[in-house]
């Protein structure tokens, strides 16, 4: 069973960016691989491949604008306790919203049920393997509250199947979806 997310992909100077940020100061944890950092729109999860495709079909009709996008910022999930995953921020922007939104429209009208959750655009950048302690999170957090890349536009979106391997999960696409399909009125 295809395990499956919606994801914008970056260009390789914001994941070059990113990647300046990896410290040896936290704990042992896996920091993202450049070819793994994205911004997910949606987790699908573990479907049977004919729903895999019926997601597939249902988001080649997504129309929505191309726009840019800042990263900018850091910080930590869960947000008030022992972290146990270290991000980057993305600036939620109203077309942002709206692009998350029309994926999520289309995935429901094949039977997808949305997460609950409000939208926190985020990019992983390390994940530990138990929360660790706030004090070497706090420290780097402080360190890199100002990070920011520059803005890039956003042209399309991708549904990603995952393979989860001991080493990392895998990335594969299945699907590019190019934005500026608008129909004009």
């Amino acid at each position: 069973m295809p395990r499956l997310f919606v994801a914008i992909d970056l260009p390789g100077d914001s994941k070059d960016r990113l990647l300046g940020l990896r410290e040896d100061d936290l704990p042992p944890g896996r920091w993202s691989r450049r070819e793994a950092l994205h911004l997910t729109l949606h987790f699908i999860g573990d479907v049977p491949e004919a729903v895999a495709r019926a997601y597939q079909g249902a988001l080649a009709q997504v129309a929505a604008p191309a726009f840019d996008l800042q990263i900018q910022g850091v910080g930590q999930f869960p947000i008030n306790d022992r972290p146990r995953v270290i991000w980057a921020g993305v600036q939620n922007t109203p077309a942002l919203r709206a692009l998350h939104g029309a994926v999520g429209e289309a995935l429901e009208r094949e039977g997808f049920r949305r997460e609950r959750r409000r939208f926190h655009p985020h990019i992983t950048l390390m994940r530990f393997r138990k929360p660790i302690r706030r004090g070497p999170a706090s420290r780097w957090l402080n360190a890199h509250i100002d990070f920011y890349a520059e803005p890039f536009r956003v042209r399309g979106f991708t549904l990603y199947e995952s393979d989860l391997q001991p080493s990392g999960a895998v990335y594969t696409k299945r699907a590019v979806y190019k934005l500026n399909r608008v129909d004009m009125m």
